[in-house]
C-alpha cells in the first residue's frame, strides 16, 4: 500500500511538473501594440502611479470632509470615592463645606460642529485638488515612460533580429560562393587559393551569426524586464523595422505648441505653482477669524444606588457659536507668508527653467529625426545599387572576368549598406518614441 500511494504521489508530481514546464515554455509572440499593452498591465512602476492617484483622491476627499458636521457620541460612569465638596462661609449652619453629589454618576452626550467660515479649510481643499491634479499628470508621464521603454526595447530587438539576418544572408552567400568556386576549381577554372579565399570567408562569417544570435536573445530578455514579463517565459516578436514615404516631418512651431500643450512635466510644474500660490492664502488665513457652530445634548443622572429604575434622569441641550480671532502669536504667520512667497518664486523659476530645457529637448529629436529621415532615403538608394553591384560581380566572376576578392568586396558593401538602412530606421524609430514621451502622447 505504501508503495502505491508512492507511486501515485510521484506521477502527481511529474504531471504537475510537466504543466508546469509546459507553461512555461509556450513561446508567446509579441507584436509591438502587444508588448505595450501587456507593459500596461504588468508594469510595476506604472501600477505604484496608479496607487497614487487613489491615494490623492482620498487625500481630497479627506480636506472636503472639513466642510460637514462634526458629530461624536460619548458615554461616561463615574464612581466617587470621595464625593466633592464645595466651602461654605464661616458661620454656616451647614458647616465649613457641603457634599454634593452621589456616589455613582452617569452621563451620556452627543456632541457636534460645523464650519461656518475658515479660510484655511478652503484653501486646504484647493491644495489637495491642485495636488491631485499633478498625481494623474505623474501617471500620465509614467505611462509615456513605459510606453517609450517598451517600444525602445522591441525596436531594439528588432534591430538586432534584422542585423542577424543581414548576417546570415552574408553566410549564405559565402556558401553559395564557396560551392560555386569548388565547381570552378574541379573544372579547371580556379586555383586551390581561390577555394581557399573562399572558404576562409564562410568561416569568418559563422561566429559573427553566433554572435548575432546570442544578441538577439539578449535583446529578447530586456524586453521582457522592461515589459514585466516572468524570466522564465519564452518570448518571440513580430514586425519590420519599416519607412514609409512619404515621411511628414513635423515643423518647430508645432511641436513647441504640442510641447506646452500636452508635456505632463510642464503641467506639473504648473500645478506646483498653482499650490504655492495657494499656500500663501493658506498661511495668510492665519490672521483670519474662524466661525464654528456648535452644539451638544447631554443625559445624566447620579445616585448612590444601582436601582436604575429610580434614577431621575436630566438632559441638557445647548447650541451655539464659537469664533475665535488671532490677535498675536510672535511673528510666526508673517514668517510662514514670507516663506510661502519665496516657494512661489521658487517654482516659477523651476517651470521656466524647465519648460526651455524641454523645448530645446524637443528640438535636438526633431533634428535627430531630420537627420535619420535623410539618412534612410540615401541609404535606400545605396542597398540597391550595392545589390546590383553584388550581381555583377558574381556574373563577372563565374565568365572569369572578375576575382575572388571583387566577389568579398561586392559583398561586403552590400551587407554594410543593409546594416546601415536598418541603423538609419531604428535612430528615426527611437527619436520618433522620444518625441513622443516629451510630447506627451499615450501611444
Amino acid at each position: 500500500m505504501k508503495k502505491y500511494s508512492a507511486f501515485v504521489l510521484l506521477f502527481f508530481s511529474l504531471s504537475m511538473y510537466g504543466q508546469v514546464t509546459d507553461s512555461i515554455s509556450q513561446q508567446r509572440i509579441l507584436t509591438l501594440e502587444h508588448a505595450v499593452n501587456l507593459a500596461l498591465e504588468m508594469n510595476t512602476e506604472l501600477k505604484v502611479a496608479e496607487m497614487e492617484v487613489k491615494k490623492s483622491e482620498k487625500k481630497l476627499l479627506e480636506a472636503y470632509g472639513g466642510l460637514l458636521p462634526q458629530v461624536n457620541l460619548s458615554g461616561q460612569y463615574q464612581r466617587y470615592i470621595d464625593l466633592p465638596v464645595i466651602f461654605l462661609p464661616p458661620g454656616s449652619p451647614f458647616g465649613t463645606t457641603l457634599k454634593i453629589g452621589a456616589e455613582n454618576s452617569y452621563a451620556a452626550s452627543a456632541s457636534f460642529s460645523v464650519p461656518l467660515f475658515s479660510w484655511a479649510l478652503y484653501q486646504s481643499i484647493g491644495i489637495a485638488s491642485n495636488a491631485l491634479d499633478i498625481s494623474k499628470r505623474s501617471y500620465t508621464y509614467t505611462k509615456s515612460k513605459v510606453i517609450s521603454d517598451v517600444k525602445k526595447a522591441f525596436l531594439t530587438a528588432l534591430l538586432t533580429r534584422e542585423t542577424r539576418n543581414v548576417m546570415q544572408q552574408s553566410l549564405k552567400n559565402a556558401l553559395d560562393n564557396f560551392e560555386n568556386v569548388k565547381r570552378l576549381q574541379r573544372g579547371g577554372t580556379l586555383s586551390d587559393y581561390d577555394v581557399l579565399r573562399a572558404e576562409v570567408q564562410v568561416e569568418n562569417l559563422k561566429p559573427v551569426v553566433l554572435q548575432m544570435e546570442n544578441n538577439y536573445q539578449l535583446a529578447l530578455e530586456q524586453l521582457k524586464v522592461v515589459i514585466g514579463l516572468d524570466a522564465r517565459e519564452s518570448i518571440d516578436i513580430t514586425g519590420e523595422i519599416d519607412f514609409k514615404e512619404p515621411y511628414a516631418i513635423p515643423t518647430q512651431e508645432q511641436v513647441i505648441d504640442e510641447l506646452i500643450k500636452n508635456n505632463p512635466q510642464i503641467a506639473i510644474l504648473e500645478q506646483q505653482v498653482k499650490i504655492n500660490a495657494k499656500t500663501i492664502a493658506l498661511e495668510r488665513s492665519s490672521y483670519l477669524p474662524t466661525v464654528v457652530g456648535i452644539g451638544s445634548y447631554q443625559y445624566q443622572a447620579q445616585s448612590n444606588d444601582f436601582k436604575f429604575s429610580n434614577y431621575h434622569w436630566v438632559k441638557t441641550t445647548l447650541v451655539g457659536l464659537q469664533v475665535q480671532i488671532p490677535l498675536f502669536n510672535g511673528f510666526k504667520t508673517y514668517a510662514r507668508v514670507s516663506q510661502a512667497e519665496i516657494g512661489l518664486q521658487q517654482a516659477e523659476r523651476q517651470r521656466k527653467t524647465a519648460t526651455e530645457a524641454l523645448k530645446t529637448q524637443a528640438l535636438s529629436i526633431l533634428y535627430r529625426i531630420e537627420q535619420a529621415v535623410k539618412r534612410v532615403q540615401g541609404q535606400n538608394k545605396t542597398v540597391a545599387q550595392a545589390a546590383q553591384g553584388y550581381e555583377i560581380a558574381r556574373r563577372r566572376f563565374e565568365t572569369g572576368l572578375a576575382t575572388q576578392l571583387e566577389v568579398n568586396d561586392a559583398e561586403l558593401a552590400l551587407r554594410q549598406a543593409k546594416l546601415n538602412r536598418l541603423q538609419a530606421i531604428y535612430d528615426l524609430k527611437i527619436a520618433e518614441a522620444e518625441l513622443e514621451t516629451v510630447l506627451g502622447k499615450q501611444q
